[in-house]
């Protein structure tokens, strides 16, 4: 017995976010203690709700993080989007909201592919070239729209209901993200590209002597990145029932901080899905936790920050661990 519970114990420890796991914990006994109200159903569901935007983004941030790459575009590609989708909407309203979706795909998947075809083809460095089309992207949506913004009585009801409709309690656009979240832990753990982008992230050379071509599963990543930043245009807009040329700015890092506080690794190679979707709900925690506390609501970005760099330092500190006993295992099989 025993020794099945120092099996179990073990096995506990070794989890790579184990780490993350006990910050999770930390906050909701802190929560729980200090502000219970936020542990009520509703307020759950609507923190959830208003996390899916980043859980959306920080899918998207995985996949270019995971090749080396990194994308400070996708705030900017997430406007233009939003913008196109709902000036459209708007001039349109009987045409189904369906093919809104779609166009936000299709805006967000070009969007994508010129950042992949500028680092995986041009061979230009990630964060030089997606700064770039971070501005070109944001000057686009402001033509686009002319600088107006759209307001609440533009927007349909089967445009909002992307967001605002639900199901057994939960609001679509969470239950979206929850899907995106299945789809994207497939995608990276069963198929031949997901498993290419974890390759030339881990080893650029070994990718290329296995005959991978770098440039192409750089070009999917970034458009795949691209691909999710313009769905959640859309519903950023459908959710909020508003639009303008500005929005999401900022949410680029916002996305970098959920996967990197989910072992995601920024030089490419390493991060699995369970680990972003804690640090999603655990990020919508701190916000949600911090909002309801009096007077510290001007210093969120400062205490995030600081819980941010505590939680990735407890989950560095666990990998070290878990790797140093896997040294040591394959030490004693010697």
């Amino acid at each position: 017995m025993a020794e099945n519970k120092e099996s179990i114990l073990k096995r506990i420890t070794q989890y790579r976010n184990f780490g993350l796991l006990v910050g999770m914990v930390i906050l909701i006994v802190l929560g729980l203690i200090i502000t219970p109200a936020m542990f009520k159903v509703d307020s759950i569901i609507s923190m959830l709700r208003n996390n899916s935007i980043y859980a959306i983004l920080s899918i998207g941030m995985m996949f270019v993080l995971l090749t080396g790459g990194i994308d400070l575009s996708v705030g900017s590609i997430l406007a233009l989007t939003g913008v196109i989708t709902s000036l459209l909407m708007s001039n349109n309203p009987g045409v189904p909201a369906i093919v809104w979706v779609l166009v936000s795909l299709i805006i967000g998947a070009l969007c994508g592919f010129v950042n992949g075809f500028l680092i995986g083809k041009l061979n230009m460095i990630p964060m030089i070239s997606t700064l770039g089309t971070m501005y070109a992207f944001r000057g686009l949506a402001f033509l686009v729209s002319g600088g107006n913004w759209l307001f609440p009585h533009l927007f349909t009801s089967g445009y909002t209901w992307y967001a605002e409709g639900n199901f057994l309690g939960i609001y679509n656009i969470t239950w979206i993200a929850i899907i995106l979240f299945a789809l994207a832990a497939i995608f990276l753990a069963i198929t031949r590209p997901g498993r290419r982008i974890y390759a030339i992230g881990t080893s650029s050379e070994s990718s290329k002597i296995s005959g991978i071509n770098e440039g192409n599963v750089k070009i999917l990543a970034y458009t795949l990145c691209g691909t999710l930043s313009g769905l959640a245009g859309m519903l950023y807009t459908a959710n909020h029932a508003i639009s303008f040329y500005g929005m999401a700015e900022g949410f680029e890092m916002q996305a970098i901080a959920i996967c990197i506080l989910g072992g995601v690794s920024i030089v490419g190679g390493k991060g699995r899905i369970d680990g972003v979707v804690i640090s999603t709900v655990m990020m919508g925690f701190i916000s949600y936790f911090i909002s309801l506390l009096p007077g510290l609501s001007v210093w969120q970005d400062a205490i995030q920050g600081g819980i941010i760099i505590i939680a990735v330092a407890i989950n560095i500190i666990t990998l070290k661990m878990a790797d140093k006993r896997a040294l040591k295992e394959r030490g004693a099989l010697i």
